[in-house]
């Protein structure tokens, strides 16, 4: 068994060499605070990795599993490894000088270049939202959504610490704290060093739906550039179009509580965990022939009911229903609050791998007609922002290149 297992694991390890090293060579700007080879063979290693641990419950006697760590200490060879571990937290657990870090930190990606990037602007914030809108449907409402957009987050980080300076930590939003009055969250203060503002008092028509010009805290009279050049746009109020029957609690809050969250880390499989996460029933066939609408974009959900309270850049896709820019407009990353968002659907998610058996399992759909395909060695598109990298190698944050935990 131990030599068939050898066998398996070569095999995948020769596949994926041909296929994942060649997203190195197709990238032209290389972005020079990433190791891309460091990454390619983290990615063959993790992958090996998740093949042993798949074949280790057929193992036994006390050779099989000694053999298997001498293989994996074997093949890790060559792999760089953790200088240390970063402690993610809550936003409320950052300093002072921390948040007025980070969020400098933020705004000085408009003045850095994107190395081609985008072909709609040079800078490389707007470089974030461009890779998060292209072919957005191959990492959204699927089990590619998670570990891609766990790979986007800690890659901004990355951007903020090499291109801007900021060390700090990488702050979360728990909204479980704050679900009885999402936008009355610290978080959303009006400071002009350290709050990400409100939804402001000036409407705005020049895009979408409408909604309010960000015109307080920190992030006051931001432009952004995608789908064309624009005010940062929010509307607090707009959840009660969304939610007219209040179903889903206040600012949809209810989507988002210590009960949700708990009933979400409740789902037995990843597949589940995902259609908890993102407000869907798995088990509902989708025609992939048919046109996105509205409807297909579901409001309750860890995930989704954040962003469907408001109507603005944050909102993504609904906002701009009925315009040039539906469905592709993907803009939910121009809003800063994307980042500590996320940062929270990947803590909900790393707390749910923390239970036994978990850390590895990855299964489900990566495609709209709901065929069971999803494999630990598909590979994430990231569009030149960096080397695309496995599944596998994004399934255990404290490992290298993310090297990351979460306080809580």
């Amino acid at each position: 068994m131990v030599g068939f297992n050898a066998l398996l694991v070569s095999l995948v390890s020769l596949a994926v060499t041909g296929t994942y090293a060649d997203t190195v060579a197709r990238s032209n700007n290389r972005i020079p605070w990433l190791d891309y080879e460091g990454i390619v063979r983290a990615g063959q290693d993790a992958l090996n990795y998740t093949v042993y641990r798949r074949e280790l419950a057929e193992l036994s006697g006390a050779s099989g599993p000694l053999a298997i760590r001498d293989e994996l200490e074997h093949r890790s060879n060559g792999v760089p490894r953790c200088k240390k571990i970063r402690k993610r937290k809550e936003w409320r657990q950052l300093a002072y000088g921390e948040k007025r870090d980070y969020i400098k930190a933020i705004k000085c990606l408009q003045t850095k270049g994107d190395y081609n990037i985008s072909p709609v602007t040079d800078n490389l914030y707007d470089a974030f939202t461009q890779v998060h809108q292209t072919n957005w449907t191959d990492f959204h409402g699927n089990s590619w959504f998670l570990p891609w957009h766990r790979w986007f987050v800690w890659i901004h980080a990355e951007a903020m610490e090499h291109e801007c300076g900021y060390d700090g930590p990488v702050p979360y939003w728990d909204y479980t704290l704050d679900y009885r009055n999402p936008s009355g969250s610290p978080i959303f203060s009006t400071d002009p060093v350290i709050g990400f503002g409100t939804h402001g008092n000036i409407p705005q028509t020049e895009i979408g739906l409408g909604g309010y010009k960000v015109d307080n805290g920190a992030f006051a009279n931001l432009r952004v550039s995608l789908p064309i050049p624009h005010y940062l746009t929010r509307n607090f109020s707009a959840w009660k179009t969304a939610d007219p029957e209040g179903k889903y609690g206040y600012q949809l809050g209810e989507s988002y509580s210590p009960a949700a969250v708990a009933q979400t880390l409740a789902a037995p499989t990843f597949w589940e965990f995902e259609g908890a996460m993102d407000g869907f029933n798995v088990s509902i066939p989708i025609d992939p022939t048919a046109p996105i609408t509205l409807a297909d974009i579901p409001i309750a959900g860890v995930h989704n009911a954040p962003h469907a309270f408001n109507m603005g850049d944050w909102n993504g896709p609904t906002w701009l229903f009925g315009t040039q820019w539906f469905p592709a407009g993907v803009v939910a990353p121009n809003d800063p609050m994307f980042w500590p968002h996320h940062g929270n659907v990947d803590r909900v998610w790393w707390k749910w791998q923390q239970k036994p058996g978990k850390q590895w399992e990855f299964n489900g759909k990566k495609g709209l007609d709901r065929i069971n395909d999803a494999l630990p060695s598909d590979i994430l598109p990231f569009y030149n922002l960096g080397p695309d990298p496995v599944v596998a190698l994004t399934l255990k944050t404290e490992n290298w290149p993310m090297c990351y935990t979460y306080s809580g």
